[in-house]
């Protein structure tokens, strides 16, 4: 047997030096440094390189093999970085490289030298035209828009974007047919490039007849008031853009096409044809969900388009969760019921809440007028009638003394509204800035027993960092105030805080003032922020750093600064097509008990 024993032996040696001598001949790249490179970042460079360094979730995955080093891909990257700097001004560019492997040669750390020269700039910039004084006004504005100037650095893409902007310039005023033509004088000595564009107009167009063709039951003055072109006014590329994208807006279309008969030109008039797909007038939505918070999560939402005709929406919403065991709501749209853009929505609601102090049901009815002002903002005027049936979880002896009618309350009042998005993105944004805003006023009448107003802002903001990694910021604060002489605000509409959307150190709505019997009363003023940096991992998998901070106290526009609680953590982000599943792990800090607190739930925290 000992043979036996022995030839296992050699065969587990032989393993493990087989590896080691195929990463002696193919060491792994561990690391790749860029020295001199003081006009482009490291970045850029890499993305250029076939050559990578060995990630770091290649080193986790120990089982998988690694590619290792190749020359002849190094020199054909030093030629690829060559013509990026050539591309960015710099004419003669010397790049080199140095190869340091480990003492056993299975890694190699990669340095590449750069000389980057003397930079060409831009010299003189003419724009040569037919000899009009009506064209006048085209050179000077086109000054302010061109990303080139003189004295700055060429760069390819700079002239490339130039062009484009010469003819989108031209297009949106009624010459779709203009033709640039560039010339660059090269002076080596002075490393200067002198720019002239010759531009050829062609004849001033117009649109012409306008089609809307397609299978569709909406009706055309509707359409027509969402069309941004007239027959008989000067041609605009720009236009029969910002048609297709509010024609798409509508939400009652499954595409919208727009094509300009370049070749059907009559007279100088471009026919215009507008292909309209309508979206199946009945659609159902369903969703199912788990969270550590609300557990089960179960949603569906029925919609009818078109409903009574006139672009008109109808839809039912029903939701469930441990937090909120049923909500139902109807929404009925009319747009456009005064001026463009202007929506009138009714909005009946039933919705049961469950909190550890207390639950509520909630019955009324909202009628809201909702206005979007710009593409990226909105603002709605709302009157909402309901009544509010609560029931406490302990009652204190003040509280058992009062009458149980009035936990049945009516509540009338209006709330005005503000909404601003420029975000890239609707579930991941990486740059942009969000903003809502609304100011409520609550006691209007029928026999409502509250009287109080409410002020909420949130302001998210968005900005890339470095590559790929995203810095993201949320602000929000809130007051609600008792007016009329009212000695309280309803418990149901206060600021609770902490959770998976809030503080994240701890458990669901933990922070809050309380009565004596320890239950949450929510507070009457909130303040709260949170900081993240995000940053991708692998794959659809990354991840982010975090940290929130805020309170909420129990007298209206009482913000003590020095009684804030501040939270740490970490977590995991899986990107889905509906938003990224999300993994977050928290504990207070600063002065604190440490305590962790573990989310699971789809979305980011904002």
């Amino acid at each position: 047997m000992r043979p036996v024993y022995l030839i296992f032996l050699i065969l587990i040696l032989l393993g493990c030096l087989v590896p080691e001598m195929k990463a002696q001949d193919n060491p792994v790249i561990s690391k790749i440094s860029f020295v001199g490179n003081q006009t482009l970042r490291k970045e850029t460079l890499l993305k250029q390189m076939n050559t990578k360094e060995r990630a770091f979730t290649e080193k986790l995955a120990f089982w998988k093999k690694n590619s290792g080093f190749s020359n002849f891909a190094l020199d054909e990257d030093i030629l690829r970085l060559k013509k990026l700097y050539q591309q960015n001004g710099f004419l003669d560019p010397v790049i080199t490289y140095e190869l340091l492997p480990n003492k056993k040669n299975t890694k190699l750390k990669i340095i590449i030298h750069i000389l980057e020269g003397n930079a060409v700039n831009i010299g003189t910039i003419d724009y040569n035209m037919p000899e009009s004084l009506t064209f006048k006004p085209f050179i000077d504005s086109l000054d302010k828009v061109v990303p080139i100037k003189p004295f700055s650095r060429f760069r390819d893409e700079s002239i490339v974007l130039t062009e484009k902007i010469i003819h989108d310039h031209f297009s949106s005023q009624g010459f779709p047919f203009v033709h640039t033509k560039k010339i660059i004088s090269l002076n080596e000595r002075l490393k200067t490039a002198d720019l002239e564009f010759s531009i050829s107009p062609g004849n001033k167009t117009y649109f012409g007849e306008i089609k809307v063709l397609g299978d569709t039951l909406i009706p055309r003055p509707y359409i027509n008031k969402h069309i941004k072109i007239k027959q008989g006014n000067l041609f605009s590329q720009i236009k029969l853009e910002e048609t297709q994208e509010e024609l798409f807006g509508l939400g009652l279309f499954r595409y919208v096409t727009i094509r300009a008969l370049m070749d059907s030109v009559i007279n100088n008039n471009v026919p215009i044809i507008i292909q309209l797909k309508e979206l199946p007038r009945w659609s159902l939505k369903t969703g199912l969900g788990y969270g550590t918070e609300d557990k089960i999560r179960v949603s569906m939402l029925l919609t009818r388009l078109n409903f009574l005709g006139g672009g008109r929406t109808l839809s039912i919403k029903g939701q469930h969760s441990y937090f909120i065991p049923l909500s139902i709501e109807t929404k009925f749209i009319q747009p456009d019921i005064w001026s463009k853009n202007l929506d009138f929505i009714v909005n009946p609601f039933f919705s049961r809440e469950r909190e550890e102090s207390y639950t509520v049901d909630r019955l009324g009815t909202a009628v809201t007028f909702q206005k979007n002002i710009t593409k990226t903002t909105s603002a709605y005027l709302s009157y909402t009638f309901g009544k509010d049936k609560v029931k406490l979880t302990t009652i204190t002896p003040l509280e058992e003394a009062e009458d149980p009618k009035k936990r049945n309350r009516n509540k009338s009042g209006i709330t005005f509204g503000f909404n601003g998005n420029t975000t890239n993105d609707l579930f991941s944004p990486t740059k942009g800035w969000k903003i809502d805003g609304t100011a409520t006023y609550m006691g209007i009448g029928f026999n409502t027993e509250f009287h109080y107003y409410k002020l909420m802002a949130e302001v998210d903001y968005f900005h890339p960092l470095l590559e790929k990694v995203i810095f993201a910021f949320k602000f929000k604060s809130g007051i609600i105030k008792s007016t009329q002489g009212d000695v309280s605000t309803p418990i149901e509409d206060r600021f609770l805080m902490g959770g998976a959307l809030s503080l994240r150190g701890w458990g669901r709505n933990q922070i809050s003032p309380v009565n004596e019997a320890g239950d949450n009363l929510g507070g009457n003023s909130m303040f709260e922020s949170s900081a993240e940096l995000r940053f991708p991992l692998y794959g659809i998998l990354s991840a982010t750093a975090f940290m929130d901070v805020g309170n909420t106290w129990q007298n209206s526009w009482d913000f003590d600064l020095n009684a804030l609680h501040y939270d740490v953590g970490l977590g995991l982000r899986l990107k889905t097509p509906v938003g990224p599943i999300r993994f977050d792990i928290a504990t207070p800090v600063l002065g604190e008990k440490f305590s962790a607190q573990f989310f699971v739930t789809i979305g980011h925290a904002f």
